[in-house]
């Protein structure tokens, strides 16, 4: 009896196991439900310099990530880009890790857009508030470039300007006091490839601060940057994107001064960490319940075969 009891647990048919992994993951997409969290210290610190870097200065953006790590990096972009809109404070985006990536950012950007006119708040405007830098080649010469002469290395790049066609990005308001990159406030990398590291070998340690916004394989290595003071925090995969979305919402509990929310933006604040990461929690609990089935069906069958 153990025996034969044991021989089925081992012998689940795969399209079952697959049938339930689809249903207990796609529950938490359409029942949203939070996961009792707390955001990681260098999470904190991210959403804590997004939200008093001064409202004069740009940020520079290096947007690495494609739709193949959605995700994870565009919920993370999609945060900080919407910090940025909220608090007023201009931005220019660039990529150096893929060229499909411009027009992935692009989209993010028109999708927030979208979202800003649907509550009649005002489209960011390009140009004035945020400029298209463009794809760069060769991650470690463009970085190269952008550390040691950045007026040089974003030469020629064009955008549009409303009503004046295409011109010089430096030109813009975003970037025409722009001399150097310590010139800007902050430069966050969001990236699921070697681009944060290239950045890190570059960039001069606060000149300007440094953070970041990784998938979750690239925490420990991240991570060993953050705690080294390379970078002033970072978003670290889904756990890191919930951690962003719950700050939007509720700001940084205990904090002196207070670091506060957007309480007022809920349905907004939410993204994707918000959605991904309850499924995520349960598609891992399937993977415990299957682990231990088959522990179960493997001791049963050692046991009636005695």
């Amino acid at each position: 009896m153990n025996s034969t009891l044991g021989a089925k647990l081992q012998a689940l048919p795969k399209f079952a196991i697959y049938l339930i992994l689809i249903v207990i993951t796609t529950i938490p997409l359409f029942f949203p439900m939070t996961v009792p969290n707390k955001p990681d210290p260098a999470s904190i610190d991210l959403y804590t310099r997004l939200m008093t870097i001064p409202e004069d200065k740009p940020v520079l953006i290096a947007s690495d990530w494609t739709n193949s790590t959605r995700g994870e990096s565009k919920g993370a972009f999609n945060a900080v880009v919407k910090i940025l809109m909220r608090r007023g404070i201009k931005f220019a985006v660039y990529s150096s890790g893929d060229p499909q990536a411009p027009a992935v950012y692009q989209d993010a950007i028109a999708q927030i857009n979208a979202q800003r006119a649907s509550r009649q708040e005002k489209p960011y405007e390009r140009w004035n508030q945020w400029v298209n830098v463009g794809f760069f080649p060769g991650s470690e010469a463009a970085t190269n470039g952008i550390v040691t002469d950045i007026r040089a290395t974003f030469s020629g790049r064009k955008e549009t300007a409303p009503g004046q066609g295409q011109r010089e990005v430096l030109s813009s308001p975003v970037l025409q006091n722009v001399n150097k990159v310590s010139d800007f406030s902050l430069m966050i990398v969001i990236t699921a490839s070697k681009t944060s590291n290239f950045t890190i070998e570059r960039v001069k340690r606060g000149q300007p601060p440094l953070a970041m916004a990784v998938t979750g394989v690239m925490v420990p290595e991240t991570n060993n940057f953050y705690q080294s003071g390379q970078i002033i925090g970072f978003a670290g995969g889904l756990k890191g994107v919930y951690d962003l979305e719950g700050l939007m919402q509720n700001g940084v509990a205990g904090s002196n001064p207070p670091i506060p929310g957007f309480p007022d933006l809920k349905e907004d604040n939410v993204g994707q960490g918000t959605a991904y990461y309850p499924t995520l929690h349960f598609a891992m609990f399937l993977l415990i319940v299957m682990v231990v089935i088959g522990n179960v069906g493997m001791f049963l069958s050692r046991k009636g075969a005695r």
